[in-house]
């Protein structure tokens, strides 16, 4: 099989949202150059360099938002369809990564994420349950976490790590609670779900 390769080097822009609380900065604040060092140590850039260009520094407390630019390079092939794909990506000097591993990497995580999340919003009902004798009746997530919070449920969890809302559907005896997962379709293999 012929593979046929495109090799492009973009610069990214990371984009965050960023709230200005003060113009002054503190002794402790992270300075620009300070963010510029620690990207391009993460990205493999030997500095100095213009492959890492910091916009703007945003701190509040201990953490801070950064918007930087940072030169990335990107691999593409073209698969039997005809149409190209992003195969590879490369920061600094580092290697090629293979993006479906990384992709499937960071899928991994965020599974993760999702059913600690389930999990706690399950104890949650438990504990409902335990207290009124029944579970939330609800068709929806919103009404669910609208009948444990703050009570049961301290924090407020309605989206998924992949920006969907999780899905509930409960009666007096039972209950199902859902993220589509990383395809973000309902009711296919990678949902997660718990059940009682």
């Amino acid at each position: 099989m012929k593979r046929n390769l495109l090799v492009v080097s973009i610069v990214t822009l990371a984009v965050a949202s960023v709230v200005v609380i003060a113009t002054t900065r503190a002794a402790s604040d992270l300075t620009p150059k300070e963010a510029r060092r620690l990207i391009a140590r993460m990205a493999g850039i030997q500095l100095p360099s213009d492959a890492v260009r910091v916009k703007e520094v945003s701190a509040m407390g201990n953490s801070a938002t950064v918007v930087a630019q940072i030169e990335t390079a990107f691999r593409f092939d073209k698969g039997g369809d005809g149409k190209w794909r992003v195969a590879e990506i490369r920061t600094g000097d580092r290697r090629w990564e293979d993006v479906d591993m990384l992709v499937k990497a960071l899928n991994a995580e965020k599974s993760a994420r999702a059913r600690a999340e389930l999990e706690s919003i399950a104890t949650a009902l438990e504990a409902f349950r335990r207290e009124r004798g029944f579970y939330v009746e609800a068709k929806t997530e919103a009404a669910l976490i609208d009948n444990l919070n703050p009570r049961y449920l301290t924090r407020v969890v309605r989206i998924d790590p992949w920006h969907q809302p999780y899905e509930y559907e409960g009666t007096r005896t039972s209950f199902v609670l859902r993220s589509a997962g990383p395809d973000e379709k309902p009711n296919t293999a990678d949902d997660l779900t718990i059940s009682h």
